[in-house]
């Protein structure tokens, strides 16, 4: 047989082993096979992974990861050597021991780069403002500060001219309050010198005052200084590194005094807090 013909069957053979193996029946896994040992050794990885979030800024010793991981030494070696093949985990140099790698950061990343902030946010908002029958809007920082960008209706009819696009003052809202208290003043103070150049003039002295008591309950209120017989309180939606994402705020009639019950309050904190952890906050 000579060379060239060798060739050609041997392509044949290849062809119809190719065929042959389209046409077997999918296998069918038992609850014994390896498929299910891969799934339970990823979940085992994760707590080796969950160990590493929990670390110093300068790493864990493989003692520690074994210990928090419910793993032996070996077994956590393992692992960690596997993820530190694959950029998960990087070992530090100088001391030697294990932290969170790059790869681990950039899938972070790409999950927050996934979350929809105002989206949370508003689902939050909408579900407290179910409970509590009334109105509420979400505001973020926009050119001219802060913007409403939803306004939701949730059973108390408001006769305002706030909408959708509106720009909330600095000084005045409870929204503004809250901008102050958590944005730095190389943002905010352009805004305010805006405001006071058009007539919107609150002294330095009173802006404090309630910076500092909005930092200090959590919340900032208003009564009546944006729309006459309205009032607001306010809470932030914060991001990764205590970033204000937003702000929620419930809204009421100026006569009903009693509206901000504690309870309530507490129960619009928690929906601000639960929208924030959503997206990153780590408080």
């Amino acid at each position: 047989m000579n060379a060239r013909k060798a060739i050609q069957l041997a392509a044949k053979g290849d062809e119809m082993e190719h065929q042959a193996t389209e046409r077997l029946p999918p296998k069918d896994l038992s609850a014994n096979d390896s498929p299910r040992k891969a799934i339970q050794s990823v979940e085992t990885g994760v707590r080796v992974l969950r160990a590493l979030m929990d670390c110093p800024r300068d790493g864990a010793h493989l003692r520690d990861v074994a210990e928090k991981s419910g793993l032996s030494r070996s077994q956590a070696h393992r692992y960690l050597l596997s993820f530190v093949n694959t950029g998960v985990v990087e070992q530090k140099v100088q001391n030697g021991r294990y932290a969170l790698g790059e790869f681990s950061v950039r899938i972070g990343m790409a999950a927050l780069a996934r979350v929809e902030p105002v989206r949370i946010a508003g689902d939050n908002l909408a579900s407290v403002l179910e409970e509590l029958q009334t109105t509420g809007l979400l505001s973020v920082w926009g050119n001219y500060g802060p913007t409403v960008i939803r306004w939701i209706d949730g059973g108390l009819p408001l006769f305002t001219s706030l909408h959708v696009g509106s720009v909330l003052p600095l000084q005045a809202s409870s929204n503004g309050i809250l901008y102050l208290a958590h944005c730095s003043r190389a943002l905010t103070r352009p805004v305010i010198a805006q405001e006071r150049a058009s007539g919107l003039v609150v002294s330095d002295d009173e802006l404090e005052r309630q910076i500092v008591q909005a930092r200090e309950m959590g919340y900032a209120t208003t009564q009546g200084t944006v729309v006459p017989g309205l009032s607001a309180l306010s809470v932030p939606v914060l991001g990764s590194g205590n970033r204000l994402v937003a702000t929620m705020s419930v809204l009421s009639r100026v006569q009903e005094k009693h509206f901000y019950s504690k309870p309530k309050i507490e129960k619009i904190r928690s929906a601000a807090m639960a929208a924030s952890r959503a997206i990153g906050w780590q408080g």
